[in-house]
């Protein structure tokens, strides 16, 4: 029996996930990248001595690592170590940077007499947020959608309290 052949555009962390998940399940797999190197957008650019992330500042959802891993059968060989500053804002006319942190309590202190109530503020903001991505995750994040119909279905199965971050979302308000 000849083995089934998948052909991947891009090598960043989407496609080298899904070749993965294919050759675990008997794929041949080609992966087909027009960078000289693999990692879309999670890649650097270096230019006269400086070197620039090419890609995302922060890295979250880490469980999805595990879970891939988990999926091929194989041992997480990725060991991630938590940022504290998660990472700093720099704005123009200011001598020092705002220092971001996970905890509150201390990002509540680098933003005093900016921002009031930031704890409070953040805590209901995260709730929201929280509430939203458990309630969607299966029924949109982890889906394929193959047309507009698809989606508005799969929208409409969100509970309805989520409705207007869901519109907000689609560019509708």
């Amino acid at each position: 029996m000849q083995k089934k052949k998948a052909i991947i555009i891009g090598s960043g962390l989407g496609g080298l996930a899904t070749a993965l998940r294919l050759s675990v399940k008997g794929f041949e797999v080609e992966i087909l990248e027009k960078y000289h190197q693999p990692g879309g957008r999670l890649n650097q650019l270096q230019k006269d001595g400086f070197t620039f992330d090419v890609g995302p500042s922060f890295f979250s959802m880490s469980y999805e690592f595990t879970e891939l891993f988990d999926y091929c059968g194989i041992k997480n060989p990725l060991q991630l170590n938590e940022l504290n500053p998660l990472y700093a804002v720099y704005f123009e006319g200011k001598e020092k940077p705002f220092l971001i942190y996970k905890n509150l309590e201390l990002l509540q202190k680098e933003f005093a007499g900016i921002e009031d109530k930031l704890i409070e503020k953040t805590e209901k903001y995260l709730s929201a947020a929280g509430n939203l991505f458990h309630d969607s995750i299966d029924k949109v994040v982890r889906r394929n959608f193959n047309s507009s119909l698809i989606i508005f279905f799969s929208l409409a199965t969100v509970p309805l309290k989520h409705s207007p971050k869901c519109s907000a979302a689609c560019g509708r308000s």
